[in-house]
């Protein structure tokens, strides 16, 4: 007769193999003279005495429910990849088994990319650190493995580069006007002029509009900012009113599509991605408007003006956002 799965007959006894990590632990569960039903009750037993589940595989799918779906889409959509790679690795593991240097082993492909490394680490760190609150184990193996040094991005995107990327927005290879050029060039001019966050931008809704100007709250940090009207800002939101009556839109966002639906970071990523290569610059990403926009702002104003634009709680921050952006301005001696 065929057993369970998992258990196995020996020295006239059955037992149940568990898996724990890379071992496997036999538990004893009756006598072969005691005959089957003894085995299966002594089975029955065990598996709803170990019903908490403590396996990677179950605190994971938790971690996913009870933490992650709190976070940003965006970065959901990072987590989720990250987490069902992790579910993987660490697929015969309870929680409480897991050790630095199993750990380490798992991330150890992406050592040739310091910040994917680093965010599967930071995600472990995090599993590790739901599991003690779930009782499962009482120390953070994650804590004793270093991050790996990221050398901070030197880009500086110009002025002309802008101009040509909004011209590429415009207009496609064929040379007609392009259905979302007017918007995603509006994308382009808000995020500059504002200095926020792709993610804050898409979110952006009509109230936040104000006299005073416009306000921000991040999603990455929860701090609010009110970026004043300039005479450039002011031109910036009658144009966005403009294309708001041309769509006939009802939805609260700013940034839309042409079906007047809110612009997802997917589409707008799209949109840019083929305005860069329509312009023929490479090594830019849409984030890099928010460094020019610091790192102008520092220039022009200080980097006082440049921390609150960026929503940061130091001037550190700040400084190493901006730092190596563009040459410091500086006279010869004489």
């Amino acid at each position: 007769m065929k057993l369970p799965s998992n258990v196995y007959k020996k020295f006239n006894a059955y037992y149940y193999v568990l898996a724990q990590g890379k071992k496997r632990k036999w538990i004893r569960l009756s006598s072969v003279r005691d005959g089957l039903p003894a085995m299966y009750a002594a089975l029955s037993e065990f598996m709803q005495t170990d019903s908490r589940n403590e396996s990677m595989k179950k605190l994971i799918e938790d971690w996913q429910k009870e933490v992650m779906t709190k976070h940003a889409i965006k970065t959901q959509k990072d987590e989720i990849r990250i987490s069902q790679n992790l579910k993987e690795a660490f697929i015969e593991f309870n929680a409480s088994e897991v050790q630095a240097p199993d750990v380490i082993e798992a991330i150890k492909p992406f050592k040739e990319k310091p910040r994917t490394y680093n965010m599967y680490r930071a995600m472990m760190r995090d599993l590790m650190r739901y599991a003690i609150e779930k009782g499962y184990r009482t120390d953070n193996p994650v804590e004793h493995i270093k991050t790996m040094p990221t050398p901070p991005r030197k880009r500086y995107v110009t002025d002309s580069e802008i101009r040509r990327i909004k011209v590429a927005a415009m207009y496609g290879l064929d040379g007609l006007k392009t259905r979302s050029g007017l918007m995603i060039c509006a994308l382009i001019d808000m995020a500059y002029l504002t200095g926020q966050r792709i993610s804050d931008l898409l979110a952006l809704e009509w109230s936040q509009m104000t006299t005073a100007g416009i306000i921000f709250q991040t999603q990455k940090t929860g701090a609010k900012v009110l970026i004043e009207w300039t005479p450039k800002l002011k031109e910036l939101e009658q144009r966005l009113i403009d294309l708001k009556k041309e769509k006939k839109t009802i939805t609260s966002n700013v940034f839309t599509t042409q079906d007047g639906k809110p612009y997802s970071y997917s589409g707008a990523s799209t949109a840019w991605k083929r305005a860069i290569k329509r312009a023929g610059i490479g090594n830019i990403h849409f984030h890099d408007l928010r460094a020019k926009a610091l790192t102008d702002k520092d220039e022009y104003a200080g980097i006082t003006a440049a921390q609150r634009m960026g929503g940061h709680t130091t001037q550190q921050q700040t400084s190493e956002y901006i730092r190596q952006q563009k040459p410091v301005k500086i006279s010869a001696t004489r």
